[in-house]
Formats: C-alpha cells, sequence, structure tokens
C-alpha cells in the first residue's frame, strides 16, 4: 500500500509541473498570499505589489482579513494587512508578525520571516541568531518559541563518556543505548476526546484511506509500530498533522504534507528532478486528508512507524494546524493520539471555524511533546 502511496504522490508532483523542479511544490502560504516559483518564497500576489494601483478591497476570497483602514502601511506595496499580521515588509511586498527590525520585543527578540507560511513569527532563537555560552545551539521546535540548549546531538558532547540527553538536551553520562522507554512531557488523559470517528467498517481486502484490512475488519493505518501520532478532526476541514522526529545525528525531521517521507518507490530515474519529500525520518505520513478541501471523508491523519524498528532517542514534538476553510462551521473540534510503546495519551482542542491560516514548515499549534530513550 506504501508503495502504491508513494507513486500516487509521485505522480500528482509530475502532473503539477511541467517544466523541471518546482520550488512552490511543498509550500502553502498565508491568506491572500502566493508563492513566488523565482523564490519559493510567500508574497502578495503582483496586483498588491504596483505602486500606482490601489487596494482594490476585500474579495469573496478575503474572509477572515481585517478590512479596517490602512493605518499607516505603504499601500502599494502590502495592501491593508490583517490584524494577525499587521507589518508590512516593504522590501518583500508581504504582511507580516514581525520583521528584523519591528514586532518582537524582550523574551523573544528575534523574528523567523520564515514560519508561518510567510507572516513570520518571534522566537528566542534560530540557527544562526541568539545562542552562545553554556547553551549555543537552537532548539527552535522547543515550545512555545524555540530556546537555547546545551547540546543536539553527540558530536556537540566533548567530554568522554557523555552523550547528549536529546530530551533535556544537555550532555549527560551514557545510559548505554536504547531503552523503548516513553516519557510524555505532560499527562494528555486516557480516554478519547469527544470527536467523531469513522465507523469501523468490515472488508475482505480493501478499505478506506488510512485504514488497513485486518482479519475482516477496517483498522487504522500503523497500529503494529511502536510509535503511532494519529489527528482526527470534525467536520470537512483542511487540518494538517505535524511531528518532529529527532534524528541520530542530532538534528531534526518535520513531517508533515511538504515532507511526508514517502520513498518514490520507482526504481529507475525520472527525467526530472522532484522537490524531496523526505528529510531522513524514520516516521512517514500516510495521508492528507481533505487536502487544500479537497474533500475525502476520512478526516484522519497517521505517521505511522514500521513494525520492529527502533525509534530514535529523542524528543518528538506534535504540532496541528489549521490550513484551510471548506465548510463554514462554528467550531472544528480535533483529537491528537499518541501510542507509543504501549501507553496512549489523547489531547483534545478545537480552531473556530473560519480560523485557516495557511501552512508550511514550522506552521500550527503545540499540542504536546514525548522522549523515547
Amino acid at each position: 500500500m506504501r508503495a502504491w502511496l508513494s507513486v500516487g504522490v509521485l505522480l500528482a508532483v509530475v502532473a503539477s509541473c511541467q517544466c523541471g523542479n518546482d520550488p512552490c511544490a511543498q509550500v502553502r502560504c498565508a491568506d491572500r498570499l502566493v508563492c513566488e516559483p523565482s523564490t519559493g518564497r510567500c508574497a502578495l500576489p503582483a496586483q498588491f505589489l504596483d505602486a500606482g494601483e490601489p487596494d482594490a478591497g476585500p474579495s469573496s476570497t478575503d474572509a477572515g482579513i481585517d478590512s479596517g483602514t490602512d493605518a499607516g502601511v505603504d499601500a502599494g506595496r502590502c495592501g491593508v494587512c490583517p490584524a494577525r499580521a499587521p507589518i508590512c515588509d516593504a522590501d518583500a511586498g508581504q504582511c507580516r508578525t514581525c520583521t528584523e527590525a519591528q514586532g518582537c520585543g524582550a523574551g523573544t527578540p528575534i523574528c523567523n520571516v520564515l514560519a508561518n507560511g510567510g507572516e513570520g513569527r518571534c522566537q528566542v532563537c534560530t540557527p544562526t541568531r541568539g545562542c552562545s555560552g553554556q547553551a549555543p545551539y537552537c532548539d527552535v521546535g522547543a515550545p512555545p518559541a524555540g530556546q537555547c540548549v546545551e547540546c543536539q546531538g553527540d558530536q556537540d558532547c566533548a567530554a568522554r563518556g557523555k552523550v547528549c540527553d536529546l530530551w533535556a538536551q544537555t550532555c549527560v553520562d551514557d545510559d548505554g543505548g536504547f531503552a523503548g522507554v516513553v516519557t510524555f512531557g505532560d499527562g494528555g488523559q486516557t480516554t478519547p476526546c469527544n470527536v467523531p470517528r469513522p465507523a469501523t467498517a468490515s472488508c475482505t481486502t480493501e478499505c478506506p484511506n488510512g485504514f488497513t484490512c485486518v482479519n475482516g475488519r477496517c483498522e487504522l493505518r500503523g497500529r503494529s509500530g511502536p510509535l503511532q501520532v494519529t489527528l482526527r478532526f470534525s467536520p470537512d476541514e483542511d487540518i494538517d498533522l505535524y511531528v518532529v522526529e529527532p534524528l541520530p545525528d542530532g538534528g531534526s525531521c518535520e513531517i508533515f504534507y511538504g515532507q511526508p517521507n514517502v520513498d518514490s518507490g520507482i526504481p529507475f530515474p525520472l527525467p526530472i528532478p522532484l522537490p524531496p519529500m523526505s528529510c531522513g525520518s524514520l516516521g512517514w505520513l500516510d495521508l492528507d486528508s481533505n487536502r487544500a478541501c479537497s474533500i475525502d471523508g476520512v478526516r484522519v491523519e497517521n505517521v505511522i512507524y514500521p513494525g520492529g524498528a527502533t525509534p530514535t532517542r529523542g524528543r518528538y514534538t506534535v504540532r496541528v494546524n489549521y490550513f484551510q476553510s471548506c465548510s463554514a462551521p462554528s467550531t472544528v473540534p480535533w483529537e491528537i493520539e499518541v501510542r507509543a510503546f504501549g501507553e496512549t495519551r489523547f489531547y483534545c482542542g478545537s480552531f473556530p471555524g473560519g480560523s485557516a491560516v495557511g501552512g508550511g514548515l514550522g506552521a500550527g499549534r503545540f499540542v504536546t511533546s514525548f522522549r523515547v530513550r
């Protein structure tokens, strides 16, 4: 099934690109922004960048955008910026929550202009700024806005017999290797949330996307693996699951629709280069449900780990993101289920209807983190 899914994803990418590597193939931008093919960055469309053309005002696609007066913003470059991203970056022609010079203060002084689909986010640090001394490395995935740490991998611990504890990100005595134990960063809950679940259907061989046929019943995919992170949501909106997995070299890999870690499954070279679908993680995303409001009715997304696999030690971070509103609901409840080495936790939440923010690398609301050792 994974091979066929891989081929399907690959063919979709090929079909959408007729002239080589498309830098926008994995980019989703926030409201009113589009991806520029020349740079792969999110920016306002051309009609808002002509200094001689005023903003035409909100249209039917501007739902949820602040349509108030332009309070000192360069209307020729940015139009009217929404309340959630009020600062006009005139050089980029884009509305942001922060820039290098504006929007951030004490505690989170550095703007990551690439976060939140290009709208930016104030952080403690970035990989190149904000850390020094005894904590020289930036863990950009630490909730809620990054933190400076002592190490990110064993190579950062110079003392003999020391390794990097990837949960605390400090140099500690070597504990002898993988123990298959999970520690949850918070308690979560042991009972499911009040989110509708698809009925368990009978089957012979085939099941809906996200499920597999086991002993005549359709069961959630990935149940045989040591780890599994599942997102369920309702109603039919475009909600996305993000899992940040630690890597053996001390880095991390963010698994989401743009990096599902699905292998191509094609044993021959292709005539055109393709954007990367993996950053080296062991886990993989099985389905991007209701992608761009192409409703499939599944409303389940899984990050799956293969049966018999040995997960990387360290901290795993889970986020959920509301990419696009499809059905104008009043509220969008969601549930995250984390199943790890026989232990299960549930995390419940909701988004206000119509509060979609686009997406991309680094997007989403922090839900939980857990440590594997």
